[in-house]
């Protein structure tokens, strides 16, 4: 338990960073973004604050109350889960939107984003449910928690590589890959110092920390694939 004593301040940090993040990408065009956009932003950034209001309830001895809201808490990744599935086409509706005289990502992007964004929602799925199976584990069920914001931090702090890189080049100079390497330099140190600072590098949550990285790296080239295009144009259709 001591260990994790001070992990309630320790979860600020993914919080501010998806937050700074997202921040640009959300706000700006706060008014004209989708419900279905509206209601998954809000539903991430609650279950980011749940995951540091329960440590902090679990280690100042406030139990009855950590698992009320532990409840709470996964009804509410429920909803994550529902609505980002329910925005997983949304690199395809951007890709329909794009004007193919203008530089800019390949279409292949768009469809491996597709693929890497469930693959990073299934994670996190799985993430809830095993923090829920070993409930009265108190390291596994905490390091499964910790990881499952890990999982969803990409998606946002990848777009706001987006609009950060996007500000400050050319159109004809902006590639994708600068937008993965930036995303990762910031991920990848933040993960680790979290493995360390709990003990956790041989822990199967870690495990799929690291494989998701790879995941991301190999987005392009998933959607080069002509029959994952094929495979994804017929799935969205249902």
């Amino acid at each position: 338990m001591e260990r994790f004593k001070k992990l309630h301040l320790w979860m600020l940090l993914p919080l501010v960073l998806m937050q700074v993040g997202i921040f640009n990408y959300y706000w700006p065009t706060f008014s004209s973004e989708t419900w279905e956009i509206h209601i998954h932003f809000w539903l991430v950034t609650l279950w980011s604050f749940l995951l540091i209001i329960q440590p902090y309830l679990a280690t100042t001895g406030k139990i009855a109350n950590h698992r009320t809201v532990g409840i709470i808490g996964f009804l509410l990744a429920g909803g994550v889960i529902f609505t980002g599935f329910s925005l997983l086409d949304f690199p395809l509706r951007l890709m329909e939107k794009l004007d193919p005289s203008s530089p800019g990502p390949p279409v292949a992007f768009y469809y491996g984003t597709l693929v890497v964004e469930a693959i990073l929602m299934l994670a996190f799925a799985y993430a809830v449910l095993k923090s829920i199976v070993q409930r009265k584990e108190l390291q596994n069920h905490s390091w499964w928690l910790i990881c499952s914001i890990f999982y969803m931090m990409m998606p946002a702090l990848g777009r706001g590589m987006i609009v950060f890189w996007r500000s400050i080049l050319p159109p004809d100079k902006f590639n994708p890959m600068i937008v993965f390497v930036s995303a990762e330099v910031i991920y990848i140190p933040l993960f680790v110092l979290f493995v360390y600072k709990f003990g956790k590098f041989k822990h199967l949550a870690t495990i799929i920390g690291f494989f998701l990285v790879i995941v991301r790296v190999l987005r392009v080239p998933i959607g080069s694939s002509e029959m994952v295009q094929e495979f994804l144009k017929v799935l969205i259709r249902f």
